[in-house]
Parts: C-alpha cells; structure tokens; sequence
C-alpha cells in the first residue's frame, strides 16, 4: 500500500528552502534597465545534480556545469541571460571557466563547486568585462530578499516570470523545495532555450539526488515541447544543503526518497507546464495524456509525436475540431499499437475507439477547441505505463515573432523590469 505524502505549496520559489541566498542585477549584458545576472547560493555545502541539453551543438556553460556537479557537489549557481555562449569555440569555454571562477571568489567556494549557466544568442562572444564586473556586485549582495527578483533575472523572450514551491514532512522534519524556470521559445528539451534552478533544504546524498532529478526531468521538462525545437543550453540543476536537519536519504529505494522524489515531481511539473503554457505568442495550453503504453519510452515517443505535430498545433490554434489530426499525429510515432484498439479523446468527447469514429456532437467539440485549455487523452491498449505531456497552440504570431527574434528579444528585455 503507498504512503500518503502531504506536498503544501508555498511561496518563495528557489528561495523557499532555508540557507539559500541570492541575488539578480542588470549588468549590462542586455540593453539597461534588463536583469541579465544571477547568481544562487548555499550558505552550506550542498549535494548537487544536474542534467544537460543532448544537442551536439551545446553550449559552453553546460560543459563546466557538467564538471562541476560530478563529484556530486556544488554550492553556487552563476547563470546570465542574453548570451548563450554557445558556437562560441574555445573562447567560448574559457569564458565560463572564467564565469565559475568569477563566482567561486565573490562567494567564497571553490571554482569547482560552481554550475555556470547561459541563455540568449548563439553565435557572440561574452561581453567578460562586463559580466566579470556584475558577478563581482552580485557577490555583495545576496540576500533572502525578493525571489520574483530572481525569477526574472533568467528570462529571455519570457513573458511571466516563472517559480514554484512547497512544504513537505520528510524523515520527521519539514523541509521545503523550490524552483525557478525560464523558457518560452526553442522548448523541445532531451535532457534533460531552458533553465531550471531548484533548491532544497532537504538532506540526501547525491547519489538518491541525481537518480531522483533524472526521472523527474523525464516525466515533466522532457515531457514538453512549444514548438519542437532542442535548445543548445538546456540545463536543470539543484542542489541539496541538509539544513532541514532529516536524517540523509542514502538509499534511493528508502521511504523517505520517494517522499522527495514526489515532492521534487510536483515541483518540476508545475514548471514545466508554466514553460509550455508561456510559448512564443501561444493563444492555447494543451495537455496530452497517453494510457495503456508499453513502457515510459513508448508513452513518451507518442506523446512527443502528438505534442510536435504543428498541424494539430496549428488546429488548436484555429479552434478546428479536427480529430484525424490527433490519429495522423499518434500514428507518426512509430509505436506499434493496433488503431482498432486505440481510443482518443478530445476535451472530454470520445471521438474514436473500438476501431471506429464515435457519435459525437461536432459542435460541441468545436466550442471545446474555442476554449483555453485543451485536453487530449489517447489509449494506445498496449500496456500499464501513462505519461502526461504539455504543449501549447502554433500561432501566426509564433512566425512573426522568431522572423524577427533579435528585436523580439531587445523589445522584451525592456519590458522585463516594468
């Protein structure tokens, strides 16, 4: 029989759990008066764990990340937005070692105990001068100040700042778990352009941390996609500081691990959908659930099908109730279902099932397609996994948006501090 696990949500976002300070700035690396810089970090040593883009094109930052937390420790999180130092070459990585380094004096760790993130432009150079001046300030003042502050710090083309938090009992003690996420545009991840900061005052060992991180990634940031597009700077980081005083989670198969685990789920998972409902221009917020899978690879092969399929995307957006969209969509996945089995349904309407179309009322779907929210649900009756996957609407707006992104992006930097 499963345990009950109470998750309360709370407010303050990646400042939420106790002995994380931090701290956001505009430094320059955007047009003024934009927030570009932040920086998070543990007053504690911390476990730490992160997962990075798959794209072979990455960025420079997700290689020194990826060395930072492989000893299973890190204790300050540098990221800026408005350059992605990606396709940057070997400046490009002296430039974030240079960033960790940076960081690690203003904060007082070592360079090795830094996660360097980026996001923004492919293609320049940092402007180091800058950036280096800016990490040197942020140093001196952070604080457990103003969270919404540093949630918007991380933002590009963004257009809600993006944090969630919660409250749970774990090992006899309370402990709190908080994240902050930015995306809006080029949101396909495989990690797993996305970034997600997560903190907790809960103790675990890296081990339990990086296992638990991993399959929550897969089950809520590598469930979403806006537009079908892997960004080159992906990264979902956390770290760990013991402050709540539980008693360590050392085994992965403990109670008390899959308590964290669900808690640290739910918290991903509310970014997640927060990514997929702020898409580029997006109009409607699509949630598909895939049932009766084989496995999780084959809920999620289907689901990223569905969830990709601009002609379905571009069918919620006109509010076309056009069913086929989602069979034609399910159907390019490869998976190896039997159609007379499956059943679809569409906001609420079985429109397909026992091999056949359903009676259904076509205008009654029609005013569901109209609606904000929509909610596909496809039984491929092939086995006992689920998976549930976000997306949202492809709009002209979408186009005209990313056929103009440099100025898109400068017009939303001055936008982002009002």
């Amino acid at each position: 029989m499963s345990r009950h696990i109470e998750i309360k949500e709370i407010s303050g976002g990646v400042l939420a759990a106790e002995g994380f300070v931090a701290a956001a700035m505009a430094s320059g690396i955007k047009p003024p008066p934009a927030l570009d810089l932040v920086m998070i970090h543990s007053q504690l040593p911390a476990a730490a764990a992160a997962t990075v883009t798959k794209n072979r094109f990455r960025a420079a930052p997700t290689y020194v990340t990826q060395e930072a937390v492989a000893d299973g420790k890190a204790q300050t999180i540098i990221c800026n937005s408005g350059n992605a130092n990606a396709g940057t070459g070997r400046q490009g990585m002296e430039d974030a070692r240079r960033m960790a380094q940076l960081a690690a004096e203003a904060t007082g760790v070592e360079p090795s105990d830094v996660i360097v993130c980026s996001t923004g432009h492919i293609g320049d150079l940092m402007p180091m001068d800058t950036v280096a001046a800016g990490i040197e300030q942020l140093g001196g003042q952070l604080s457990r100040d103003n969270p919404d502050k540093i949630a918007r710090g991380i933002m590009t083309t963004d257009t809600v700042p993006k944090q969630y938090a919660v409250e749970f009992t774990i090992g006899g003690k309370t402990a709190k778990l908080g994240g902050i996420c930015k995306g809006a545009g080029m949101i396909c991840p495989n990690m797993a352009t996305m970034l997600c900061f997560i903190t907790t005052d809960a103790s675990i060992d890296a081990k339990p941390l990086r296992d638990a991180l991993s399959w929550c990634v897969a089950r809520s940031f590598n469930c979403i996609s806006v537009d079908g597009d892997m960004s080159t700077n992906d990264t979902v980081a956390i770290l760990a500081n013991g402050q709540a005083g539980n008693p360590t989670i050392s085994d992965a198969t403990s109670d008390d691990a899959a308590t964290f685990r669900a808690a640290l789920l739910y918290v991903t998972q509310e970014l997640a959908k927060k990514i997929a409902a702020d898409g580029e221009e997006a109009t409607k917020f699509i949630t598909v659930e895939i049932t009766g899978a084989a496995d999780y690879n084959e809920a999620r092969t289907a689901g990223r099908a569905v969830t990709n399929y601009n002609l379905l995307k571009t069918a919620a957006y006109g509010g076309d109730f056009n069913w086929g969209r989602v069979a034609a969509a399910v159907g390019s996945s490869e998976v190896p279902f039997d159609p007379d089995r499956v059943s679809i349904t569409i906001s609420g309407i079985t429109v397909f099932a026992d091999g056949k179309v359903q009676d259904f009322d076509i205008n009654a779907g029609r005013a569901k397609m109209a609606e904000k929210e929509i909610e596909i649900v496809i039984d491929l009756a092939r086995g006992p996994e689920s998976l549930t996957l976000w997306t949202c609407d492809l709009t002209p707006g979408y186009v005209h948006y990313n056929a103009e992104y440099d100025a898109s992006e400068l017009a939303g930097a001055e936008e982002e501090n009002k």
